[in-house]
């Protein structure tokens, strides 16, 4: 098996229940991890997964607000398989800094693990 990955993508999107955070956002960090079979030497991208491509995926579904963040990884993930379908599992992880609690915590997280 092969892991790819893009770690601590950084963003400020406006994802959240609040309407405070609809329109002030937060900081966010995502990190992505796919796996697909490593049977053989890979010797060109279209062997494997681009993790620039990750990234453009991760990019453009954190663009759009919703109000909670498992909507977001689920999407995340989904666009991620439609896209390399050749993908065995994946971890999506998304990281939201300093959520809006009423207490000092760094960061909330939501997780997701897919074996395909």
């Amino acid at each position: 098996m092969l892991t790819i990955g893009v770690e601590q993508a950084h963003f400020h999107a406006f994802h959240g229940l609040y309407p405070e955070e609809r329109i002030i956002g937060n900081d966010f960090i995502v990190d992505v991890y796919v796996t697909i079979p490593g049977t053989h030497h890979i010797d060109s991208i279209a062997e494997t997964v681009n993790y620039q491509g990750l990234y453009n995926i991760v990019k453009k579904i954190m663009a759009v607000p919703q109000p909670l963040l498992e909507q977001v990884v689920y999407n995340m993930s989904d666009a991620i398989k439609n896209k390399y379908p050749e993908i065995q599992k994946s971890i999506v992880s998304l990281r939201k800094m300093n959520p809006p609690m009423g207490a000092s915590i760094r960061n909330s997280v939501v997780s997701l693990e897919k074996n395909y």
